[in-house]
This record gives structure tokens, C-alpha cells and sequence, in this order.
């Protein structure tokens, strides 16, 4: 598997918590819904007609995040990067510069970068592992002539920051008076811990065209591999420059019914999701706090990734790679987060409880002297 390949050493029986999805089967309204569209037997080329898809799309942005969007804004891509790729493509020009705050998630580096352009970071500040923005940094470079585009992760992978709406608005504002497009990757904001509140970048700025929103049900149910993401766009004339790019394809059948029946059939299984997760974190942190006290965790606002700091164990990141395989454990650590995260690894507790302690039990197992 990938973990062999990544790491040699991994023993066969590794217990895998790398990459960000789920070790929970879909709700069943999504299996029933793509075996009703495989009972038509007819999987040819398929394109969003269905009325029904804009209506569950604009109900549960309405519903779950407060956001009043016409669904019609939306376009599909077969993924997020894809997208984050075509506004490198689109919106900017060979001399221009990137913004990202680090740690950040790699493909925003790599969709700058694939095209030759510069990134720019703007470091987040750990207050005892709750992150902040450096405001006088993130000015300075927004101003920057040539940064034109900036990816903002929200909430923030890998830290699990949901950004207030003052941030928001602060950054938005920092960014449209210097003529800075933003990208908001909002794919993580259905996970949210119980009494912290999500807001959708874009809502706040209902008048700014210079926004583009990424949102898909992969990650909230699990659909990865359904390859389907719905992008807003406040421009319509940037969207129909988007909609006459050929490179973006058809999505295939099953992810549009797949997609219908998840914003609109889903939203109790959602809630008892982000509960379970709560348990698992709680769990998690417990259990850190007992038996690995040189080691900091904060519970994350969203995500279902936890970003832990092992500095405290006092090993330099080749060891501590070494340890924590050797121990059966197939996690991510800070140089795929670009720079800034000091330590940390990241771990996917989007798993039943049994996982979590196994978790635990291995990384005190890789961690001892």
C-alpha cells in the first residue's frame, strides 16, 4: 500500500491515519440513491440538469452555514486542487505571487507552483497551540504588487482554526483594498466542534466579486472518490470563463446523484458524526495529557485532524519519523505542511474509538527513551 511505499520500515499491520478522509461508511441515503441511478443502466455522459441538485446544494448552505448563495453560481470540478490549479491558471500572471499562511496544506504550495508562480507565506502565530494571524505580516504582503491571489483555508488545515468573522472580514479587507483575489477552501466546514460557529467567507463580502469559494461533499461524507466539488463563484463572468475551460469534464453519474442525496438526506448523520468526533478528541486528549505530558494538544475548532506537537519528546524529525513507523504508526508530519509547523504531526481520528487508543498506544510505544 502507499504506507510501504512512503516508509519501508511500516510492519504489514500498520494502523494508517495519514491521509484526510473517514474510516466510516457512507449513510446509507447515498448507497441507495446510486443504486437507484445504477437500476437505470444507462451511465453514458452526464451533466447537472437535475433541479434537485441546485435545491440540496442551496438548502444545506442556507441551513448549515447561514449562507444565502444562488447554487447556480456553482460549478463542478472533479476536485478541489483541480480548482486551486485552474485560479492559479486563470487569475494570475507568470510574475505574480501566491499568498498562504503556514503550516499550510501542501497542494496550495504545489497549484502555485505547477505554474511557475511565487508563494508568499504569511506565518501563523501558536499561542500555546492556538493559532493566530501575524496582521502587520499578512498587510505587508498583501501588499505586495505581485501577490494577486490568496488561498485562505477556512477552517484551517492542519491547525483546525475556524476563523471568526472578524478575521474574515479583516483579511478580506486587508486583501480587496490591495486588489487580491481570495480563494476560500471551506472543505472541512460541516466538522465543528459544539459551540464554535463556522462562517462562510463569502457571506460576509455579498457585493465582492473578487472571491471564489470551494466547498464538496467528500470530505463531510466521505465521497473522495466520487470526484466531485462544487466551486461558487461571485463573478459570472470568471465562472463563464471556467464553464468554456474543456479541461474541467463531465461528472460522472453516480457522484451528481451521490452529491443530491447528501445535502438532502444527510444532515442528521452529519450531526452525529461531529459528535462521535468530539468523543474522539476528548478521548485523545485525555489520554495525551495522561501518558505523554511533554506532548501539546489542543482540540482542533473543526477538521477531524489532530495537530499534535511533539516537540516536547525532544527528537528530531528523521528519528521521530523512524520511531512512530517502526511502531506501526502511518501518520503526517510537519514538512508536508510547507513550513512553520515546528514538530507537529497530523493525525486522522475520523475513526471508531478503537482506532484513537490504538493511536495513542503506539505513538507512547514510538516515544519512549
Amino acid at each position: 500500500g502507499v504506507g510501504k511505499e512512503k516508509y519501508p520500515t511500516l510492519p504489514d499491520d500498520h494502523l494508517p491515519m495519514w491521509v484526510a478522509d473517514m474510516d466510516f461508511a457512507c449513510p446509507q441515503p447515498i448507497i441507495d440513491a446510486m443504486k437507484a441511478r445504477l437500476d437505470k443502466r444507462i451511465l453514458g455522459y452526464s451533466a447537472i440538469l437535475d433541479p434537485a441538485y441546485y435545491q440540496a446544494l442551496g438548502t444545506w448552505m442556507k441551513t448549515r452555514h447561514h449562507w444565502n448563495v444562488d447554487p447556480t453560481t456553482s460549478l463542478f470540478t472533479p476536485g478541489i486542487i483541480f480548482a486551486l490549479r485552474m485560479a492559479v491558471q486563470t487569475l494570475t500572471a507568470p510574475n505574480d505571487s501566491v499568498l498562504i499562511q503556514t503550516p499550510a496544506y501542501a497542494h496550495f504550495k504545489n497549484a502555485a507552483e505547477l505554474y511557475g508562480r511565487t508563494v508568499v507565506q504569511n506565518p501563523l502565530i501558536s499561542n500555546h497551540g492556538h493559532y493566530e494571524i501575524d496582521w502587520a505580516d499578512f498587510e505587508q504582503k498583501a501588499k505586495d504588487p505581485n501577490v494577486t491571489l490568496f488561498f485562505l483555508c477556512n477552517p484551517h488545515n492542519p491547525t483546525g482554526r475556524v476563523w471568526t468573522k472578524e478575521e474574515l472580514t479583516r483579511m478580506g479587507e486587508i486583501c480587496f483594498a490591495n486588489n487580491v483575489f481570495v480563494i476560500s477552501d471551506e472543505i472541512h466546514f460541516d466538522f465543528i466542534r459544539q459551540g464554535i460557529t463556522h462562517t462562510v467567507f463569502a457571506s460576509l463580502f455579498p457585493e465582492e466579486k473578487r472571491i471564489i469559494t470551494c466547498t464538496a461533499p467528500s470530505k463531510t461524507i466521505n465521497l473522495a472518490g466520487n470526484q466531485l466539488s462544487n466551486i461558487f463563484f461571485a463573478d459570472h463572468t470568471i465562472q463563464e470563463l471556467w464553464q468554456n475551460t474543456h479541461l474541467i469534464g463531465n461528472p460522472n453519474p453516480l457522484s451528481i446523484d451521490a452529491c443530491i442525496a447528501a445535502y438532502s438526506q444527510c444532515s442528521d448523520w452529519v450531526d452525529a458524526l461531529n459528535l462521535y468526533l468530539d468523543e474522539n478528541f476528548r478521548h485523545f486528549q485525555s489520554r495525551i495529557n495522561q501518558e505523554l505530558p511533554y506532548v501539546n494538544f489542543n482540540i482542533p475548532e473543526s477538521t477531524y485532524l489532530a495537530w499534535v506537537d511533539l516537540s516536547g519528546a525532544g527528537y528530531p524529525l528523521e528519528e521521530l519519523k523512524s520511531r512512530i513507523t517502526e511502531a506501526g504508526l502511518f501518520i503526517e508530519y510537519e514538512d508536508e505542511f510547507v513550513a512553520n509547523g515546528q514538530g507537529h504531526v497530523r493525525i486522522n481520528l475520523a475513526c471508531p474509538k478503537a482506532f484513537v487508543d490504538k493511536a495513542v498506544d503506539l505513538l507512547v510505544k514510538a516515544l519512549k527513551c
